[in-house]
């Protein structure tokens, strides 16, 4: 992710230089005078609007400053750097106009502005965060500063006048349509910045996917409603051929021809065919996230500095927070792979009328999940952990190998549908045990925890075995987790007044999910169906909350979440204890249920004692 951030400068030191340090002071000055030039210009300079943008670029951010005190500067970021950019339409001996531009890499979620205060301006630091909308080509403005900031469009008629402010308080988001917008402190004009749509994807239907889906439809209808033209000048609806031919064709019938649809409307588009020789539609989109709206076997060419292309081959699992889908991946040729995609839209997971502000903490959250698992499974290379080909955060994508094979809590497969109980037998139970226990112990020696150890996330097949998957709410050991989610009836008794999460935390996880899997308990998960006949559901925000607090909510059902987790512990408790301490596999799951984490057997342990016990066989 982009960061822009300098820190105010300190005293000069009286020890010589060395090369390395004149070489940052002189780049340090060279900076400064551009950004002394940039923000000279800034009174009579073009609109930035104005400014053709490199449509072979991802730029989605252009910067001016508005202020002369060495405040911005792209450092050594590659996702940004100071650019010379012509105007539309230049007068004659018209400069070229200096401005930063930020292009979205496949790896940014958002781009960080610090400023630091300015005594003689009298103007405090600015920090705050614009987001990138991976479903169009909005930005969601985030202020991380102390004081509100100002934020306002600025007119194209006249620079100097900006249009309706809107205050954004501290730890407050707003979202930002493309255009110019200002920001002030303290009534103080600090910087201009320009939203630049991003540049659309291509959707690939083969006539097979187009003929045996009715819905296709439903998302042509939003294509491309960000009000810019994605096409140049001598492609406009002035040529009658074209004209003729958008006017005489829908999109339920073209077959090989790109669409290009109008800013407010999807019945009039402008169509022109391709030279290709499989029969189909591409259709050029910049609205909704392609990677979740595609059908089966439909394409998507990702534009930027690599292309590539994914192939729908159909949906595996669809959750309120992702989906999850096989798909062939131009990277990893003559394979099949999984696609998992974040959903950052709460419509997406079935809110009718959410708030915006509900929405745009909802696109956040989803962003940080996506950039905490894509850098924490990247470095991850274990024969029991999917691997990851890559990812991309304009889409809040993940690419890796497709496990195939159902979660332990498949029904019909590992789990009985009627009574919840697993289906393996003491062979699949100790594979299991073997296989996570060395990916958990292999995870938290690269001082990671997983945070999320459940049936759910395990996938297993009697060939592959068991393979650990989901690290959206992996974290650094170090790292403050507290706020963390996760599954209730998986979270360690540390976390009840003490908030603890780590390392100890998924040992006890892995506990529960072997008495589930050793047939001590049912799906643990399934008792917060409401059908079932001992029903128990908790929080885990909840668990640490006054009660007073908890019997305002609706649903309060007379128990607080910590009473109905001190219920749970009893109940995993009283399966520990018909553990058969005499056998070795059972006695280990004894030591993951200790209840005090200091006293909690390790991985590390875990693996070095099955590695003394030869491996069961099959029959």
């Amino acid at each position: 992710m982009g960061d822009l951030h300098n820190e105010p400068s300190s005293e000069v030191p009286t020890e010589p230089h060395s090369l390395s340090e004149i070489d940052a002071r002189l780049r340090s000055f060279r900076e400064e005078k551009e950004m002394h030039e940039a923000a000279a210009t800034a009174n009579s300079a073009v609109h930035l609007d104005d400014l053709v943008v490199p449509k072979d670029k991802d730029i989605r951010i252009l910067m001016r400053p508005l202020t002369r005190a060495r405040s911005v500067s792209p450092g050594n970021l590659d996702n940004c750097e100071w650019v010379q950019l012509m105007a539309e339409v230049a007068e004659p001996n018209q400069p070229e106009q200096k401005v930063l531009a930020v292009t979205q890499t496949d790896r940014d979620i958002k781009f960080s502005v610090r400023i630091p205060g300015e005594r003689l301006e009298n103007r405090p630091p600015l920090w705050c965060e614009l987001y990138y909308d991976p479903a169009s080509d909005n930005q969601i403005f985030l202020n991380c500063s102390d004081l509100p900031l100002k934020l306002s469009r600025v007119s194209q008629q006249t620079v100097s006048s900006p249009g309706v402010e809107h205050i954004v308080n501290p730890r407050m988001t707003k979202k930002l349509e493309p255009g110019t917008w200002r920001i002030k402190v303290l009534d103080i004009n600090v910087i201009d910045f320009r939203i630049v749509e991003k540049r659309p994807t291509i959707r690939r239907i083969s006539v097979e996917a187009s003929s045996s889906s009715s819905s296709s439809s439903s998302w042509l209808d939003t294509i491309n409603s960000s009000g810019k033209r994605i096409f140049t000048a001598e492609d406009s609806d002035s040529n009658p051929e074209k004209r003729h031919r958008a006017e005489g064709s829908t999109a339920g019938t073209e077959d090989g021809v790109v669409m290009f649809m109008r800013p407010g409307t999807a019945e009039d588009p402008l169509v022109f065919p391709l030279p290709t020789e499989n029969k189909g539609r591409e259709i050029m989109s910049t609205n909704g996230n392609p990677l979740i709206d595609m059908e089966d076997g439909t394409t998507v060419e990702v534009p930027g500095g690599e292309v590539y292309t994914i192939k729908k081959v159909d949906l595996i699992a669809s959750t309120s927070l992702s989906a999850v889908a096989r798909a062939e991946f131009s990277k990893v040729p003559d394979s099949i792979i999984t696609v998992k995609v974040l959903k950052t839209s709460l419509r997406q997971r079935g809110f009718n009328a959410p708030r915006p502000q509900d929405e745009e903490r909802t696109l956040l959250r989803q962003s940080e999940t996506w950039l905490r698992e894509f850098l924490n499974h990247e470095q991850l290379n274990h024969k029991s952990i999917p691997r990851l080909f890559g990812g991309d955060g304009r889409y809040l994508s993940l690419y890796m190998e497709h496990i195939e094979a159902k979660d332990l809590t498949s029904r019909g497969c590992w789990q009985n549908p009627q009574t919840t109980m697993f289906t393996g037998d003491r062979t699949d139970a100790e594979r299991i045990l073997r296989d996570i226990s060395g990916a958990l112990d292999y995870i938290h020696a690269q001082s990671l925890v997983h945070n999320d150890i459940k049936p759910g996330n395990i996938m297993y097949n009697r060939e592959r075995g068991a393979v650990l998957c989901d690290f959206g709410m992996s974290f650094d050991k170090t790292a403050h987790q507290g706020s963390i989610g996760g599954t209730p009836y998986y979270i360690g008794p540390e976390y009840l007044g003490q908030k603890l999460r780590g390392a100890p935390g998924d040992v006890w996880a892995l506990g529960v999910t072997m008495l589930y899997v050793l047939g001590k308990i049912g799906l643990p998960d399934a008792r917060g169906d409401r059908r079932h006949p001992r029903q128990l559901y908790w929080q885990i925000r909840d668990l640490n909350a006054p009660a007073h607090a908890q019997r305002t909510q609706p649903g309060y059902d007379e128990l607080t979440a910590a009473q109905k987790m001190h219920i749970w512990l009893g109940e995993v408790n009283d399966a520990a204890r018909r553990l058969n301490r005499k056998d070795v596999l059972e006695r280990l799951v004894v030591g993951m249920l200790e209840l005090k984490p200091k006293e909690r057997i390790t991985m590390k342990r875990v693996v070095e004692t099955l590695a003394k016990v030869p491996a069961r066989t099959e029959g």
